[in-house]
């Protein structure tokens, strides 16, 4: 069977109020077959992995960051596949996996892709730039439709979110090939409007915290006056991401 071309969405199987349809993982298919993130270890996402390479062995996995709908499936690819490269950014903490590291090259298919550290999801946070095609793998940076979460407490940070962000726009990259939802085919109108929201939002913050509500729940009930039981502790931990810049800045 001749490799596909191009890269392959296999979802991982886990649709959610956070996860939508199910965590998108990107099968670069060539030499070096190679899929970007994990998944969760569903079993029809290892056998979708499995029939797209027909017969073939998957080589290595590049992980976006260690959140669990992303990382997790690592032991059941490593099961199917023993001899797997497994990658992502490493904490102080961490072992078992080799080092992704800043402006470094690494092979997937047939193509190179190049490490970029972009913090503010997550610390460990990669995307992965493919410069020929223009092709932006962007993890948990942007959804579209929807907005990202940055999980204060929790190694979310809003600052630098936000210079990830520039950094990416920087690239003028095609189009961007996300860890969940759709393909973003104009990236650079999605970030402009991302960093106009971030910025709305502080400002609502600082309207609340100057009207003398400091309680951050009661602070997402004001801003987030329709949102979701599912989604409200995603709220409240960019609420709280907001509060940590305003923080820092000296502004709150």
């Amino acid at each position: 069977m001749t490799p596909q071309t191009g890269p392959q969405l296999l979802r991982a199987g886990n649709p959610g109020p956070l996860t939508g349809e199910g965590n998108n993982t990107w099968l670069l298919d060539g030499d070096e077959p190679t899929l970007i993130d994990a998944g969760v270890g569903a079993p029809e996402h290892v056998e979708a992995i499995a029939h797209a390479l027909d017969g073939r062995a998957l080589a290595r996995v590049l992980v976006t960051h260690g959140h669990a709908d992303h990382a997790s499936g690592v032991p059941a690819l490593r099961a199917r596949w023993p001899s797997l490269d497994v990658r992502k950014w490493l904490t102080t903490s961490e072992s078992g996996w080799r080092p992704l590291v800043d402006g470094t090259r690494v092979r997937a298919g047939d193509a190179e892709l190049i490490v970029l550290h972009t913090p503010g999801h997550a610390t460990d946070h990669v995307c992965f730039w493919n410069e020929p095609t223009r092709d932006l793998y962007t993890g948990d940076m942007a959804v579209k439709g929807s907005t990202v979460m940055i999980p204060a407490g929790r190694g979310g940070n809003l600052a630098e979110y936000l210079r990830s962000l520039e950094r990416l726009a920087a690239l003028k990259p095609d189009r961007m090939l996300p860890g969940h939802g759709a393909i973003i085919e104009q990236p650079l109108a999605l970030i402009a409007e991302y960093i106009e929201h971030r910025r709305s939002r502080e400002a609502q913050v600082v309207r609340c915290l100057a009207d003398g509500v400091t309680d951050v729940d009661a602070i997402v009930a004001r801003i987030y006056p329709d949102i979701a039981a599912g989604v409200r502790p995603a709220a409240r931990l960019t609420v709280q991401a907001h509060i940590e810049k305003l923080r820092a800045e000296g502004k709150a």
